[in-house]
């Protein structure tokens, strides 16, 4: 038996087959259609949530034989007040059918407006819910089957469906990229996603640090301007003095792979020598750079000498280029008071 989703799957990640949205979309895609020919349901649907929406709703990766207005109140409503699914959510890791509901939690699936306004009327009258989870414990989605026979939900076909979690759950994840970037970065740095409507997650397998942490002044600054990032490499200086290299990784959906490593100041340059060459990268002149600065135009033109005596470089047009090329820039135009 063939299986493609149909027009109502969400793509959650993307454009191409050729991407990792697309990888996403086909690999829910496999992996239910499986499902779906073990089980024998009615209709089946893959929803994922994403951490750093901000938001309680769910995305349907995959589905088959529920209706657009079925889908939008499983991603939304059902998730957000019905209490079967604060009971499979919270307190019980199995695929819970209605029946089920009603032996071990004396719940009446069939009263809720899930089954009453939608499913029944669907023409379901049974049907299960199982929430998806990571090894670490992190929650990432659902999938909801829905059969028109009570008989045709047996508990064979529930344990089935129940041997497929790892897998879902793998598929559902929404930061699985960013987990396997973190892994390849050096081993004393330390990573945070953040997405562009200012959501910030740690990721299990590397520590956010002290600057990445709730309260570190990185974290604040990059959450401050993440609507004017430009450069994708930068220099940090924290409050002790010390460097810092960040880089900013992008992914999909405004989503932004954070990576912070304690580095020596490079090419043996002073902090007030990565501030002027940061503006003379920027085209300033050293009238200006002296004026930003608060010092005098001749300091700043003994700083530029020595700036390119340690780069090798003979003029300020090459300063400009090594250093955007190596990143040496900082996150923002430096002034007298703002050492970061």
């Amino acid at each position: 038996m063939s299986y493609a989703p149909d027009s109502s799957v969400i793509l959650a990640w993307g454009a191409s087959p050729q991407d990792a949205r697309g990888q996403m979309i086909d690999r829910a895609a496999e992996v239910t259609g499986i499902i779906r020919d073990l089980v024998r349901c009615s209709a089946f649907a893959l929803c994922a949530w994403d951490p750093l929406a901000r938001t309680h709703r769910h995305l349907t990766l995959a589905s088959d034989g529920y209706s657009d207005a079925v889908l939008a109140h499983v991603n939304d409503e059902f998730v957000r007040s019905n209490p079967a699914f604060m009971i499979a959510h919270r307190d019980e890791p199995r695929a819970l059918r209605w029946r089920d509901y009603e032996k071990d939690w004396d719940l009446w699936f069939q009263d809720t407006p899930t089954a009453r306004d939608y499913l029944i009327p669907s023409g379901f009258s049974e049907g299960s819910t199982m929430c998806l989870r990571l090894p670490d414990g992190r929650y990432c989605g659902a999938i909801h089957v829905s059969w028109t026979s009570p008989a045709a939900a047996t508990d064979e076909r529930r344990e089935i469906t129940e041997r497929f979690r790892p897998i879902l759950a793998e598929v559902c994840d929404q930061l699985r990229m960013p987990h396997l970037l973190a892994e390849t970065l050096p081993v004393n740095a330390h990573a945070l996603v953040i997405s562009a409507n200012g959501a910030a997650f740690s990721l299990k397998a590397r520590a956010p640090g002290v600057h990445l942490a709730p309260d570190g002044a990185l974290r604040r600054l990059l959450l401050d301007t993440a609507s004017t990032w430009s450069a994708r490499r930068f220099l940090w200086c924290d409050d002790g003095g010390q460097c810092h290299r960040v880089t900013l990784i992008p992914r999909q959906r405004g989503v932004v792979l954070v990576s912070e490593e304690q580095i020596e100041w490079p090419h043996d340059l002073s902090w007030r020598e990565i501030q002027v060459l940061h503006l003379v990268s920027t085209g300033a002149s050293n009238p200006q750079i002296a004026n930003q600065l608060c010092v005098a135009p001749r300091t700043v033109s003994t700083h530029v000498e020595h700036i390119l005596a340690k780069m090798e470089c003979v003029s300020r047009t090459a300063l400009a280029a090594r250093a955007v090329a190596e990143g040496l820039l900082l996150p923002r135009d430096p002034g007298n008071r703002d050492r970061r």
